[in-house]
């Protein structure tokens, strides 16, 4: 396996000095890969996705040339929070052979990007979301336990995302991968519509529950829930909460254990800021090691329409 930076050569105006600089961007930021198909189903979950062909976009506007782009060449800089000062650098992922519990701790190449560019990560409606929250699904809705999900009617699923990796609100949307919408719905779910929000689904905490100290009961301690549930807001569901353009939280019901669903984070700084305390590692100097914090770059260029987008980089941090 080989990592290059690409001398990617764009041709743009000669009297705009703008566009020039943005091919320098380009140019040393983008990272050349040769390496076996991973897809977005392969990744650990709960993890943090950023769209490399948004992130782009959001940087440095979308391509000019309308010829076809190899899809060996991928938009990967360093990627600095502004609000936390977090620093990420990107890497190459490899698909390690015959790896079934999907660790990718030793299957990295690294790939030096000189270019830092800052992101806030911020959504607009309308536009395609950079980071995404990608998640599984522990239990469905047919697996409802009366008494613990209670009220049943409104239960959906409950996840691996447990919601302090949010960084705050987190809203479920259509997805990047989405096998429940079928062939009406799959053209929405691709672009700017996997960022679309399933309406009328809340997305918060599980359950409470206590961990038992001694018989004093004065001693018991609130227990930490490290997963999520999906509820309807309403008893009607999906029904009552649906635009007339194609219910695009139907398929929430029909959601089952080992499916995945991605959520765009509110605060996607500070998200970032939550899955490196909680997945990354210090050195005995104190400083963070070079080991994975779960945050994967993702990419649909060059795959058929349709299809779930490909992983093509991780990022750390030091």
């Amino acid at each position: 396996h080989t990592v290059t930076l690409a001398t990617h050569w764009l041709h743009f105006p000669a009297t705009t000095m703008i566009q020039l600089s943005f091919a320098i961007i380009i140019a040393a930021a983008t990272i050349k890969i040769s390496t076996p198909l991973l897809l977005l189903s392969d990744l650990p979950t709960p993890s943090f996705i950023i769209d490399t062909q948004a992130l782009r976009r959001h940087i440095v506007g979308p391509p000019i040339t309308t010829e076809k782009q190899d899809a060996s060449i991928i938009f990967a800089p360093s990627i600095r929070c502004p609000t936390n000062k977090l620093l990420l650098h990107p890497s190459i992922l490899l698909r390690p052979e015959n790896n079934n519990d999907h660790d990718t701790s030793n299957n990295i190449e690294k790939g030096k990007s000189t270019t830092i560019i800052d992101c806030e990560f911020q959504f607009t409606e309308g536009q395609s979301a950079i980071g995404y929250l990608h998640s599984s699904v522990v239990r469905g809705r047919g697996e409802a336990v009366p008494g613990e999900d209670d009220p049943i009617s409104t239960f959906l699923a409950e996840i691996d995302l447990d919601p302090t990796l949010c960084g705050g609100d987190a809203q479920l949307v259509l997805g990047l991968n989405n096998h429940h919408v079928g062939g009406y719905y799959w053209a929405r779910s691709a672009g700017t519509g996997s960022s679309m929000e399933a309406p009328g689904v809340w997305y918060g905490p599980g359950g409470g529950g206590v961990e038992k100290g001694s018989d004093d009961d004065s001693k018991n301690v609130p227990m930490k829930n490290k997963r999520g549930l999906l509820r309807w807001l309403n008893e009607e569901g999906f029904t009552a909460c649906n635009s007339n353009d194609g219910k695009r939280s139907e398929w929430v019901n029909f959601l089952r254990k080992g499916d995945t669903v991605q959520f765009v984070p509110g605060d996607g700084q500070h998200a970032l800021l939550q899955f490196r305390d909680q997945f990354g590692k210090q050195s005995d100097d104190g400083k963070m090691d070079d080991s994975s914090i779960r945050v994967f770059g993702i990419s649909s260029q060059g795959r058929p329409m349709g299809s779930e987008p490909e992983v093509v980089c991780e990022w750390r941090c030091d």
